[in-house]
């Protein structure tokens, strides 16, 4: 991490907990980090690395120096009026995205179910066909046994086919939903 980015989210952090005088926590770590750079000669993103997370420092902050916080009550009593109002909107909403989300997951799972019940009917008419091959081989005729039994194999060949590419499937959408999770999840606490 760099001095812009360590600055941008300690920043960000120091905004969440409410602190009034941001400005001086950021001059003081600005100085901190150049001093510390000069000193030790070393550059500044080697000094910020030695730092610790911008999280913790904020809840250092918190603890020790207790600094001033507004929380906006003009804003939070209009924030909380328009979420009582508007719940029946925002509710509905929220349901409607979550039904989204998991008729997304659904619909991409779909597809290797398909394809796995594919391959359990192709190898139970392959199953089927070669014994019934064999028995109309000699009962029937050999025109018909010799059909019966190449149906059998090419039922046993897409069984095979349809259950590697199903096989394949499943492990690339399972990486698909694994990390579109993990996405969707920070997501979630980038907005908390």
């Amino acid at each position: 991490m760099n001095k812009a980015e360590f600055l941008d989210k300690l920043q960000t952090n120091l905004k969440r907990s409410h602190v009034v005088d941001i400005n001086r926590y950021l001059q003081d770590y600005r100085e901190l980090i150049a001093d510390e750079s000069e000193a030790r000669s070393v550059s500044e993103d080697q000094v910020v690395n030695g730092l610790d997370d911008p999280k913790t420092i904020v809840r250092n902050i918190m603890t020790e120096d207790h600094p001033k916080t507004h929380f906006p009550t003009a804003w939070l009593v209009l924030l909380i009026l328009a979420l009582v109002i508007g719940s029946p909107l925002w509710c509905s909403l929220l349901l409607l995205g979550i039904i989204l989300i998991l008729l997304g997951y659904l619909l991409v799972w779909l597809i290797p179910a398909g394809l796995i019940v594919f391959s359990l009917s192709a190898l139970v008419i392959g199953a089927y066909g070669l014994p019934a091959g064999i028995v109309s081989l000699f009962k029937v005729g050999v025109a018909i046994g010799t059909a019966e039994l190449g149906t059998s194999l090419i039922g046993f060949s897409l069984a095979l086919l349809v259950g590697a590419i199903s096989w394949w499937s499943i492990k690339y959408f399972s990486i698909a939903s694994i990390a579109f999770s993990k996405w969707l999840i920070s997501k979630f606490k980038e907005a908390y």
